[in-house]
């Protein structure tokens, strides 16, 4: 893969040079990440470091008890372990998915991104997380399998939803009613997506009895006065399962292009907004470039079914970039996509 620069394609060597710095950066990141950020980004790693230090004292709740049983299995007890293993599969991932969709060519605008993403998810990943064991079960093998067994690939999110995030049942059926029916047809999804809030909202009402937005609102309610500046509020309040459809359309809309984070007016909301909007800009743009091309349906009804529902349930939009930290590869073949192909000699 070559990079790109004012139409011309820079030598091999420099390519490599201008590759390396970014990864150096991610290390940097990866192992650094605790003097760079505030202590709060990492409480959750903290209490799984607990949990696998000491498995019989620490008592956890069960998705945080299986995360830590994970790493313990593997034997990833020493903390300078994570960073180690986060950054080799998740290149490793990068190079195979590049090499998957034949990326040869990437404009330097869009290394950047790609750097600035990685290095974001280092943050993230690059720790003791759910979020990583997520990456291993679920998306190290969508990526190594979605081009010949997909079915394989279906047991193993079966697995993580049963052991980790129960919402995982619903994204796999998404998934596969998205890639048979919906992901040639765009012209169907403004359609369809508020037709399945209707449906789910009106089955957690009316047969399990407990509004679905009262998930969300239960993980906000008790917040302290800065976390809940960037809680996902209820746009459209309401008690009946129509209203609470109309309100997850606008929140979809609203992690897409995070308004309500940019009226914050904090510098670092505004990059992130930024990032996020410029992040689904790149998904968007190929989607609907190459929405009858076959070859890209895997990579799109997952990125869909993962949108619909995160929407349902994420509580606040550090959550929502945490949580998203995992599927970032999969938008970086969009980002390396767009990049218009240049014949030319180096």
């Amino acid at each position: 893969m070559n990079l790109v620069v004012n139409n011309l394609i820079l030598k091999k060597a420099d390519s490599i040079f201008v590759f390396s710095l970014g990864i150096i950066l991610c290390i940097g990141v990866a192992f650094f990440k605790e003097s760079i950020f505030p202590e709060k980004y990492f409480f959750d790693s903290l209490t799984l470091q607990h949990g696998i230090e000491n498995p019989i004292r620490q008592r956890l709740d069960q998705s945080f008890s299986n995360t830590a049983n994970v790493y313990r299995f593997f034997h990833i007890d020493k903390f300078f372990l994570a960073p180690v293993l986060a950054l080799v599969v998740y290149f490793l991932v990068i190079f195979k998915l590049f090499k998957n969709y034949s990326v040869n060519y990437i404009s330097l605008l869009s290394y950047a991104l790609i750097v600035t993403y990685s290095a974001i998810a280092m943050v993230y990943m690059a720790t003791y997380s759910k979020d990583f064991v997520l990456f291993i079960i679920v998306v190290v093998p969508f990526v190594y399998l979605e081009k010949r067994a997909l079915v394989v690939w279906s047991v193993f999110v079966l697995i993580y939803a049963y052991f980790f995030r129960s919402y995982w049942f619903i994204t796999i059926a998404l998934f596969w009613t998205i890639k048979f029916f919906i992901v040639g047809k765009p012209k169907m999804l403004p359609w369809v997506i508020p037709l399945f809030y209707f449906l789910i909202s009106f089955v957690y009402n009316y047969i399990f009895g407990t509004p679905l937005s009262l998930i969300r609102y239960l993980t906000n309610v008790d917040r302290d006065a800065e976390s809940a500046q960037t809680a996902i509020a209820i746009f459209i309040k309401g008690d009946n399962f129509v209203l609470e459809a109309a309100n997850f359309f606008v929140t979809l809309i609203f992690l897409i292009v995070p308004i309500p984070l940019l009226l914050l007016g904090k510098p670092f909301y505004i990059i992130l907004t930024l990032l996020i909007a410029v992040f689904f800009f790149n998904f968007i743009k190929l989607y609907v470039k190459e929405y009858a091309n076959k070859n890209y349906s895997n990579i799109f009804s997952f990125v869909i079914a993962f949108m619909l529902v995160q929407s349902l349930f994420e509580p606040d939009y550090g959550s929502f970039v945490r949580h998203l930290s995992p599927i970032y590869p999969l938008i970086f073949v969009c980002i390396a996509k767009n990049t218009r192909f240049i014949e030319t000699e180096e």
